[in-house]
């Protein structure tokens, strides 16, 4: 609008106005109509129109409260807002003139009296819309530090301010509290921020307002009486050349009515001038419920912190229960899931089909992480001797073994030197010829136990990749050892047998299936587990870790598709960890190069995904877990 708003406005045409002498009589400002300053739009109280009137400058006059018509044909003006249309004879009714400019003006008042509220009312439903939006938005997860921003940002909005800041009352590393300067925003300049602590005290204004919970609107900060308990600092003011004149500091209560921190607005601008003014009290009721929920936001923040902090140690103390089960495998869980979660996120990159339109939110990167973390949480339930088992047979196994073979040697000893004396008892023979042919009986019975323990020791160490021929374990077990009782049975059993004679790693076949069951259990218990909306294919994750493309993984036989993208990845990254680890007790770690192989060979015999393998192994996504 024009500046023109204080008294009522008479516009005419060019030349004289025989009804400008009783405008100006009546207090109204006359304008020529030529004389419109600008693009301005003018509330125009009075318009007299004449056949040459400046319709283009007549357009800018709004509202036209009254029209004083000469009896004129104008189309190209629209008359429509007329409230009266007819011909005055200046000189004939004098009278009648001051009544008229009297009527008017009472009518233009009235207008404008219509036109504030009806921008009031538009202001309100502004205001109620953009705290529908502040709730909207502060109803969202974010980092604490994203929701201080929007606090503040939306809250200056509504207020209508140049600038703002936001404390928050913290309890320091001795539990005191203590007023934290956790953000600030002016638009009139651009300064370094940097959060910082002071004294919980009512020295200064957000300090006052903290502690005693009382709001403060002051109109000038520059005004304030030295008597009162607080006194605005000027030091940022001199330091940045700026000047802080209205604030309107709020407490922002929590649900107990505990001050958790302070809202300050500085520098309210006024709609229709862009001046400084004080800040209404309309806007204070507004900003209050804003301050209050801004609190509620915090806290609510604050809990869903401490509960992914919760989940967070949950997971870290989990891991470290398996670890301590089996401490052979310590690291294993952690490199499994940074390796994981750098594999997917390398997949967008790749520029594979299959994977360029796959969108990855924290949320669910934070999902696989936790998967990854617990995938082998299941090992819990799976008896420590197998979890351990660094070779076929176990030490206590392999030491009976080997005391039979010792004690067998022993007895071929003992049975060559009783062949000895009894060869001193038959004087017909060659003596020395019959001892040197039990010495040499004896060294090939001695060798071939030696055989065979070799052969035993060969056996029992596990081999990473299917390898070995044990067609020679039947003729070990097949050698009669006589028990201490009496009983015969050969040098080894069925059961050394059968875990002597597996061809890839340490596990019988039943020991196997023990140790396979420990998924099952992972995703039954990751299952009973009141994981969050955004976690709640942890369990699933985990569980099918040990699927595989071509459905001969366990525990369900999943195949392809079936089986999670995140489980499918971190099969590989689980694959090569256990290749390359160092601290396994059944093998020693073999090279990348070699891994990279195995990997590739198990990708196109259809068991995992080969475009895994290759992003895997090209991202270098394998070099996190060597420095984890």
């Amino acid at each position: 609008m024009g500046a023109a708003r204080l008294t009522p406005i008479f516009l005419y045409n060019e030349g004289q106005s025989e009804l400008a002498p009783f405008a100006q009589n009546a207090g109204w400002q006359v304008v020529e109509a030529a004389r419109l300053a600008g693009d301005d739009v003018y509330q125009v109280a009075m318009v007299q129109v004449s056949a040459d009137t400046d319709t283009v400058a007549m357009r800018r006059c709004y509202p036209l409260a009254l029209l004083v018509s000469c009896s004129i044909d104008c189309p190209s003006l629209d008359l429509s807002a007329a409230e009266v249309d007819f011909d005055i004879d200046p000189t004939t009714h004098a009278a009648v003139i001051p009544q008229l400019f009297a009527h008017t003006t009472d009518f233009w008042r009235k207008n404008l009296k219509v036109n504030e509220l009806s921008h009031d009312v538009a202001l309100r439903r502004q205001r109620m819309h953009q705290l529908n939006e502040i709730s909207l938005a502060l109803t969202a997860q974010m980092s604490q530090q994203e929701l201080l921003r929007t606090i503040l940002t939306e809250a200056r909005r509504i207020a209508g301010c140049e600038a703002g800041s936001l404390f928050l009352v913290e309890a320091d590393k001795h539990q005191d509290d203590a007023l934290v300067f956790k953000l600030a925003q002016n638009d009139a300049l651009e300064f370094p921020y940097v959060a910082s602590r002071l004294p919980l005290t009512a020295e200064s204004i957000a300090g006052y307002v903290a502690t005693t919970g009382k709001e403060l609107n002051i109109r000038d900060v520059y005004q304030l009486s030295a008597d009162l308990p607080y006194q605005f600092n000027r030091s940022f003011d001199d330091d940045n050349g700026y000047r802080t004149c209205s604030i309107l500091a709020l407490p922002m209560r929590d649900h107990r009515h505990q001050v958790v921190g302070v809202l300050q607005f500085i520098n309210c601008l006024s709609i229709s001038s862009g001046e400084i003014v004080p800040f209404g009290e309309e806007a204070a009721e507004v900003l209050r419920a804003i301050a209050s929920q801004a609190a509620v936001s915090l806290q609510k923040n604050a809990l869903l912190e401490d509960i992914n902090q919760l989940f967070e140690s949950f997971v870290q103390a989990s891991v470290k229960t398996i670890e301590q089960r089996d401490p052979s495998t310590s690291g294993h869980s952690f490199r499994v899931a940074e390796t994981t979660v750098a594999l997917l996120q390398a997949l967008p990159r790749s520029g594979v089909m299959q994977f360029r339109n796959l969108v990855l939110t924290p949320e669910h990167i934070r999902e696989v992480r936790y998967a990854a973390l617990l995938h082998d949480f299941g090992k819990v339930s799976v008896p420590e001797a197998i979890l351990v088992k660094a070779n076929k047979l176990s030490e206590e196994r392999l030491e009976v073994i080997q005391y039979r073979f010792e004690l067998l040697k022993e007895r071929l000893r003992r049975r060559a030197v009783e062949q000895e004396l009894e060869l001193l008892h038959q004087a017909s023979m060659d003596q020395e010829v019959a001892r040197r042919r039990v010495h040499r009986h004896l060294e090939k019975q001695i060798s071939i136990l030696d055989e065979y323990f070799d052969w035993i020791s060969m056996a029992n160490s596990p081999n990473v990749l299917e390898a070995g021929d044990f067609g020679h374990l039947a003729q070990i077990r097949d050698y009669a050892f006589e028990e201490l009782d009496g009983t015969v049975a050969g040098v080894i059993n069925e059961a050394d047998v059968l875990a002597l004679s597996v061809r890839k790693g340490s596990l019988t076949p039943q020991e196997r299936r023990a140790i396979e069951s420990h998924v099952a259990v992972t995703k039954e218990f990751l299952s009973a587990l009141p994981w969050p909306p955004e976690l709640a294919n942890v369990a699933n994750i985990a569980g099918a870790h040990h699927e595989r493309n071509d459905g001969s993984g366990y525990p369900q036989g999943l195949v392809g598709e079936q089986i999670p993208l995140a489980s499918r990845v971190m099969a590989v990254a689980d694959i090569y960890d256990a290749l390359t680890a160092m601290d396994r007790p059944y093998k020693t770690a073999i090279s990348m190069e070699v891994a990279f192989q195995i990997l590739q060979d198990e990708a196109r015999d259809g068991l995992l995904d080969v475009d895994l393998v290759d992003i895997f192994i090209d991202s270098g996504s394998y070099q996190i877990a060597v420095a984890v």
